[in-house]
């Protein structure tokens, strides 16, 4: 597992200081920048690209403007060509961590000089199991 604080803005949220709905997948795309500069620093990008096929939210808690927040990514899923990222947003209260919301990511790999999806590369799947759930 990879955790990635969180800054809240005072932009990402509406009138009544909860973080806007469509900000989360900000937070998770935060998440899962960190933890592909972690795990692959030197990753070529453009032939061993990723593309994202879907995003699932689950709003357990509204997070507010004051939260102090983190978001906790592993992997879930190895396929052959794609991969599930799991996402949970954490806020921390004295001595309690409250999970304010859950949510995945399926991300196919692909080559963007081919314009062609991939198998997973060696070094990408191996990343990938140090975190696997």
């Amino acid at each position: 597992m990879i955790t990635t604080p969180i800054q809240i803005r005072f932009s990402d949220c509406d009138m009544l200081q909860h973080v806007n709905n469509a900000i989360y997948l900000q937070y998770f795309e935060t998440a899962r920048i960190n933890f592909f500069n972690i795990e692959l620093p030197n990753w070529n990008w453009t032939k061993n690209g990723i593309i994202l096929l879907k995003n699932v939210v689950e709003y357990k808690v509204p997070l507010y403007l004051t939260d102090i927040c983190q978001v906790e990514i592993e992997c879930s899923h190895i396929g052959t060509k794609s991969f599930t990222l799991t996402y949970k947003i954490q806020v921390k209260k004295g001595k309690n961590v409250i999970t304010k919301t859950i949510g995945e990511s399926i991300l196919v790999c692909y080559d963007f000089t081919k314009e062609e999806t991939i198998n997973l590369p060696t070094e990408l799947k191996n990343a990938l199991l140090k975190h696997k759930t």
